[in-house]
């Protein structure tokens, strides 16, 4: 047996040499207790304007408050004074925050673009564990200019200090490609500023209707000082996707979550060459749509047929000086809701699935795609993620294929999961064959071992026809992270003919 094409043993340890300038943090075990506030039903809309001082709806219940920070003097309480509310009406959640600031004249702004880190600029972000399995989440954030930010992750971010990181073609990780239907405002006003968040229940996912406790925290970054804070209190390795140790959120009734969005696209011309004898008139005629609707409150059907991605944000430039494949992230949204439940295997190194394989050839191209449909979410105490597309065929080089993905995945608590995931490319038409297939089968698991230590890995075989030498894949990690030190250790090893087809390997 032959064994080679990538083989990987890495050994890291870092150590964190800090002294601890305040008390120990509070809380830091998911067992101990966490804070509590609760939601309070409006008795209007607010109006998002920013400002939550002046405005009456706010100021009718008491807000929470009492931040902690991590950086610069671990454990001691926030230098400026938050206040967070949480409100909701009819079919809004709403989130009103006062950040006041002694020197309201020194607030950072760095960037105003969407998604852009807030970390340099002086910004408030939260999250919202809404199936309260301390697992999976979204993030919304802005600063003092009032730039949204927001992201999803489900199952693969272990909220360290270098966590945030932006998802790969599966949107393991962090997922700031995802992009909800939401709305934010912020205002500088004499004793800080302040900011409004409007978020439609239909942009979240959460169980079936009723009272719920969610999770929640938030974080606040005071840039001049280099200051971060939370209300749920953290160690300092962790960072706000850590759910683990989330406050709770208490008295939202959520309405039912029936969730329908139709999105039809028409292009229409006509065309004629003049040079011609007898000029004939073309006339171009082309018809698409995509259906979003929620089966139930945890399960997402998206639809297409002749779709059409012209409004996708272009790929940023890069340049290869190497001779592996360059990895560019997905950003077409059909694919980027609960992107994360199929990531399995690395992000940019050895995945099982890459979005990217559809709809898109080897030289950024486009495939076109006739139709497909994605269902996605939670049934029961599973998570489930089917898919099917079929693609056209592109002239005498690219042949027409049908791509299905089966994943099914089992959490547990304390950060532990089991699935296993089934992706397929068969091609069809007049330039394939009935040898022309690529099928990968691949089981992954994580393990948390109390609450610093993690155990994750996955193997994995193809099945290309033509390719008979070692077709398997595997990894295994073992993590260990506190506040003074760090320890990752990785074995990773790639046979020469394992084939992803529908995934994505560097080399």
């Amino acid at each position: 047996m032959r064994f080679l094409s990538s083989f990987a043993l890495l050994i890291c340890c870092t150590a964190v040499c800090q002294t601890s300038q305040a008390q120990d943090l509070v809380g830091a075990s998911e067992s101990e207790s966490r804070p509590t506030m609760r939601a309070q039903k409006l008795a209007s809309h607010p109006i998002i304007d920013g400002l939550v001082g002046s405005e009456s709806v706010w100021n009718s219940f008491p807000a929470s408050s009492g931040f902690t920070q991590i950086a610069p003097l671990d454990g001691a309480a926030a230098s400026q004074r938050t206040e967070v509310r949480i409100g909701y009406f009819e079919n809004t959640l709403y989130v009103g925050v006062e950040l006041f600031d002694s020197n309201p004249e020194l607030l950072v702004i760095a960037d105003r673009r969407r998604d852009a880190s807030l970390d340099e600029s002086d910004s408030f972000r939260f999250i919202l564990d809404t199936f309260a399995d301390a697992q999976n989440g979204f993030v919304f954030g802005t600063n003092a200019a009032g730039a949204e930010y927001d992201a999803q992750f489900i199952g693969s971010s272990e909220g360290g200090r270098a966590g945030n990181r932006l998802a790969g073609g599966s949107g393991g990780g962090l997922n700031t490609n995802w992009d909800g239907s939401w709305e934010v405002k912020a205002a500088i006003t004499t004793s800080g500023w302040s900011a409004e968040f409007a978020i439609p229940f239909s942009t979240l996912r959460y169980p079936k209707g009723g009272e719920q406790v969610w999770g929640v925290n938030f974080q606040r970054t005071i840039r001049r000082t280099n200051e971060t804070a939370f209300w749920s209190p953290l160690e300092r390795q962790f960072n706000l996707t850590r759910v683990t140790h989330a406050g709770h959120l208490t008295g939202l009734v959520v309405p039912g979550s029936k969730n329908l969005k139709i999105l039809p696209y028409l292009l229409t011309g006509a065309s004629r060459n003049y040079t011609d004898l007898n000029p004939k008139t073309n006339y171009l005629k082309d018809f698409g749509v995509d259906v979003k609707y929620s089966l139930t409150a945890g399960l997402t059907l998206d639809a297409t047929y002749n779709t059409d991605f012209a409004q996708v944000e272009v790929d940023e430039q890069q340049i290869n000086l190497d001779r592996f494949f360059l990895f560019f992230p997905e950003k077409r949204p059909f694919f980027l809701e609960n992107a994360g439940l199929f990531s399995v295997g690395e992000t940019g190194e050895a995945e099982m699935f890459f979005s990217r394989r559809i709809g898109i050839d080897e030289d950024g191209g486009t495939v076109p795609i006739i139709a497909g449909a994605r269902l996605t979410g939670s049934l029961g105490d599973y998570k489930i993620g089917l898919l099917e597309m079929q693609t056209e065929q592109v002239g005498s080089s690219i042949s027409a294929n049908n791509f299905g993905v089966v994943r099914v995945k089992r959490e547990f608590k304390n950060r532990t999961s089991a699935g296993f995931v089934l992706t397929n490319r068969q091609g069809t038409g007049k330039l394939s064959d009935d040898k022309d297939y690529n099928r990968v089968v691949a089981l992954d698991g994580r393990l948390g071992v109390g609450d610093y230590g993690t155990l994750s890995g996955f193997l994995a075989t193809s099945i290309t026809p033509g390719l008979d030498g070692n077709a398997n894949a595997g990894q295994f990690t073992a993590a260990y992270a506190e506040e003074r030190f760090t320890l990752n250790a990785t074995y990773a090893e790639v046979g020469e003919d394992f084939n992803p087809e529908v995934g994505f390997l560097r080399r």
